[in-house]
């Protein structure tokens, strides 16, 4: 139908040829829209032949022009869009929107020179048509150019694209300079504004909406994959989203669907650079080929041997997994082509601070800045190093540790105790040789651990980072902590530094994050990731259990928070099969191969046989984990037909016919608790257990077990259920917090000294847990330790001191009579009348 809308249109144009100028006039305003309509959506080859044969015709809008250029271009024909510009401003001189695409395609070509002549032409437009005489498109491209010149992109915005969107609110390409504008300055959240604000004015389009799925990349990939998905219904032919989905299918380790998208691209256009770029970093990280590598990249230089953008993706790629160090030689390649390339300076900043080359990135921020006061990234990498200016940073041979002043006192201590274990531990078990030390930064406020880690606002949810030899970590004091189990991260994280560095940066995301989780519970069996209610399902449900040669894709664009848990919880279930099934050796063998440069599935069949059936037997092996978890209960809630709501007895006789029903029991202990019969809840607490054994969060029959016990008052037998929570629960802190204040009366100082440390694993600046491990270790003579304890208790809870002066007073007086003194001086300047205070400092005297 559009191809035969299109042959009418030129039938119609010859026929008109010689007739009046007004009828031409009419004739073009009629036909242009359909004709930008084809170009929208992709039907580039048409749209050129319909420019060529209006000009062959006759026809006097420039914009039957533009509109061939514009396909030429997406084509790939720049050379001939190019020639064709100068010949079209002999016909009309000094057309903005026409210098402005001939500015674009010089700039396409690295012809610098016809770009710079293109500007000085549209400034020279500009001075002999006022501004209250050009029309909206004239507008936006006077604020390209001006953006090209180096003008302030604040007053751009302002006084070009503004001006244009209150000239015609419904100019697509107001809304499209502003937003990429805005995307260049890494301001994402105004592209996302201004993107849906052009949606809004304009309706859909494919340019809109690729806009749109830009902004999200970082934010919102659900919001992302949503846009780009659109913007590939509006254009099917459209490159740059092709383009931005094979980038984000690299991310996810998609490498064949990858390389589908970008063949796409280059059927269109063959010379395409970032999709050379793309299938370049395909050939390096999928292929493991090098000189494949190279060719693609020499591929993308064709076009202009000197185009920064090819290293700058490239590297880009390559960052996101994790081959930092190579990233950065891809952006130093670009600015060797173009030194004043901001995008790969950026990048490179990124790339030198995850390499822990903090002097050079900061030095490089600076630079951005003065060339570009707007860029989001580097303003808010400014402020945190003005925030890190005021850490403590404590360098060791092996670690080196940053985080704020008020966090070391409390938690450094331990944070690099629990590190050297890991170097002991894992690097021993792996075989790792770490040759320099390991930069740790602990972060006390959110938004700097993000900004610092992901180079934006964002990353909720996420403790911790490693970069290789860099992990960033929030501070167990932040906002984000308080209910996750900061060392069970610091841990995990660090396994990553050990794995990371085994492999040489050569590991899919599922199995560094498989064997990070595995070794968490191999540490300490309350850490780690058990099969629970929702992994059981999740198991068992076909379509969210993955196949381990995919598993890399479910970290990409879970459907939500419990899918991407799972995906870290399948990960590890996967390193334990492979170990448990092949051993250590075979395991080992797949590290080394992977190091080596061999894929994944080829390391897996190597070592552990062909991967097709490696899979098969895992599904065989994580399925019957789910199905022994609560084996003998029974899961489905009852069929409507089995309850009569208006019959009070119909449950009962329910519950009594499946007494294993979990649905049943958890109403019935519903029931029992609201109506505070005890007693009665204590049975039904034990069929729950007897059914879960395995459950021990908030919902389990332990927890409510310990409600009932502690409503009866049968006080020994609530703490013998605590303990087994707290034993099998990283997390419980109601738990550990009861317990202590349960077993310190009783003096088991054993007991006050092991829910003391679980509790400062999740939260170190709790005023309890401190004070009962320092009144523990005191207790059992262990004068260091309760030393140490007494003196973080000082610095949480300073008001509350003269006792805890004291302490210390009598624990210090025969090792630093000094110090001692001073602790007792000031006990006595809190409480002057403490006899006791008072009789040791006559003994002083």
């Amino acid at each position: 139908m559009i191809r035969t809308i299109a042959s009418a249109i030129l039938l119609i144009a010859a026929s008109l040829h010689a007739q009046q100028i007004d009828l031409e006039k009419i004739f073009e305003e009629r036909n242009l829209g359909p004709v930008g309509e084809l170009l929208a959506k992709g039907d580039y080859e048409l749209v050129a032949r319909i420019g060529e044969a209006a000009v062959e015709k006759g026809l006097k809008a420039p914009d039957w022009r533009i509109l061939r250029f514009k396909a030429l271009r997406e084509m790939g024909q720049i050379e001939t869009a190019l020639d064709e510009t100068r010949k079209a401003l002999v016909v009309y001189p000094g057309n903005f929107e026409i210098l402005m695409l001939r500015h674009d395609l010089a700039r396409l070509l690295g012809k610098e020179d016809v770009a710079a002549e293109s500007l000085k032409g549209i400034n020279e437009a500009a001075k002999a048509k006022p501004s209250k005489d050009r029309t909206a498109i004239e507008t936006v491209s006077l604020g390209r150019a001006a953006v090209a010149l180096g003008a302030d992109a604040q007053k751009v915005i302002a006084q070009y694209f503004k001006v244009a969107q209150g000239k015609d609110a419904k100019l697509e390409a107001a809304y499209l300079a502003e937003g990429n504008l805005a995307l260049q300055k890494d301001d994402a959240q105004r592209a996302a504004d201004v993107f849906r604000a052009g949606l809004k004015a304009h309706g859909e389009t494919a340019d809109l909406r690729m806009g749109l799925a830009r902004a999200f990349q970082s934010s919102d990939r659900e919001k992302a994959a949503d846009s780009l998905k659109k913007a590939l219904e509006l254009n099917p032919h459209h490159a740059a989203a092709h383009l931005l989905r094979a980038e984000l299918l690299i991310g996810g380790e998609k490498f064949v669907e990858a390389e589908a998208a970008i063949q796409q691209v280059i059927e269109l256009d063959a010379e395409q650079p970032v999709a050379w770029s793309l299938r370049a970093v395909v050939a390096y990280l999928f292929q493991a080929d090098a000189k494949k590598m190279d060719e693609a990249r020499l591929q993308a230089l064709k076009r202009w041997d000197r185009n920064p953008e090819v290293d700058l993706t490239i590297g880009r790629c390559l960052s996101r997994a994790y081959r930092f160090a190579e990233s950065a030689a891809h952006q130093r390649k670009a600015l060797e082509f173009d030194p004043k390339y901001l995008p790969a300076k950026m990048q490179l900043c990124h790339d030198l601070l995850r390499l822990g080359e903090e002097e050079e990135a900061w030095k490089l921020v600076e630079v951005i800045r003065k060339e570009d006061g707007y860029n989001i990234q580097a303003h808010n990498l400014a402020l945190l190093e003005k925030e890190m200016n005021g850490y403590v940073t404590k360098t060791f041979d092996d670690f080196i540790l940053k985080m704020p002043k008020r966090d070391w006192p409390i938690y450094g201590e331990r944070a690099l105790a629990l590190l050297r274990d890991g170097k002991a531990v894992l690097g021993t078990k792996y075989g790792a040789d770490l040759k320099r030390p390991v930069l740790v930064e602990f972060f006390g406020a959110q938004q700097d651990f993000a900004i610092r880690t992901f180079g934006a606002l964002g990353g909720q949810g996420m403790l911790g980072v490693c970069f290789g030899t860099v992990v960033t970590m929030n501070s167990p004091g932040s906002l984000a902590h308080g209910r996750n189990n900061w060392e069970s991260t610091l841990w995990h994280e660090f396994c990553h530094v050990i794995t990371l560095t085994v492999t040489n940066n050569r590991m899919p995301r599922w199995l560094s994050e498989g064997i990070s989780v595995y070794e968490e519970r191999q540490r300490d069996p309350a850490w780690g990731m058990a099969m629970d209610e929702k992994h059981r399902e999740m198991v068992l449900d076909e379509e969210t259990l993955t196949p381990m040669s995919r598993l890399s894709g479910a970290f990409m664009a879970p459907k939500t928070q419990e899918h991407l848990m799972f995906a870290y919880y399948e990960s590890s279930q996967a390193v334990e099969f492979l170990l448990t099934t092949f051993g250590k050796e075979k395991f080992q063998g797949v590290l080394t191969d992977l190091a080596a440069g061999k894929r994944i599935n080829d390391a897996i069949s190597a070592n552990a046989g062909d991967i097709e059936s490696v899979e098969k037997e895992f599904a065989k092996y994580i399925t019957a984990k789910a199905k022994a978890f609560g084996g003998k209960a029974e899961w489905d809630e009852p069929k409507s037909e089995e309850l009569n709501p208006f019959d009070a007895g119909s449950f009962a006789e329910f519950l009594k016919k499946h007494p294993s029903n979990l649905w049943a029991l958890r109403k019935e202990a519903d029931t029992l608790s609201q109506a505070k019969k005890w007693n009665e809840v204590l049975p039904i607490a034990e069929a729950l257990i007897k059914f879960l054994p395995e459950s021990y969060d908030a919902d389990s029959g332990y927890a409510l077990k310990v409600q009932a016990l502690r409503q009866l008052k049968r006080t020994d037998d609530e703490i013998a259920v605590l303990r087994q929570i707290a034993a099998k629960s990283s997390s419980a802190q109601s738990a550990f917090l009861r317990l202590i204040e349960l077993d310190m009366p009783a003096k088991r100082w054993t007991e006050v000294k092991a829910n003391a440390l679980r509790s400062m694993a999740l939260n170190p600046f709790l005023v309890t847990p401190q004070k009962a491990l320092a009144d523990a270790c005191a207790a059992t003579n262990e004068v260091p330790a309760a030393i140490a304890a007494y003196e973080r208790v000082l610095i949480l809870d300073p008001s509350g001191g003269a006792q805890t002066h004291f302490k210390l007073a009598g624990m210090l007086r025969t090792t630093d009579a000094a110090k001692a003194k001073r602790h007792l001086l000031d006990s006595l300047a809190l409480a002057p009348r403490n006899r006791e205070g008072l009789a040791m400092l006559r003994e002083w005297k």
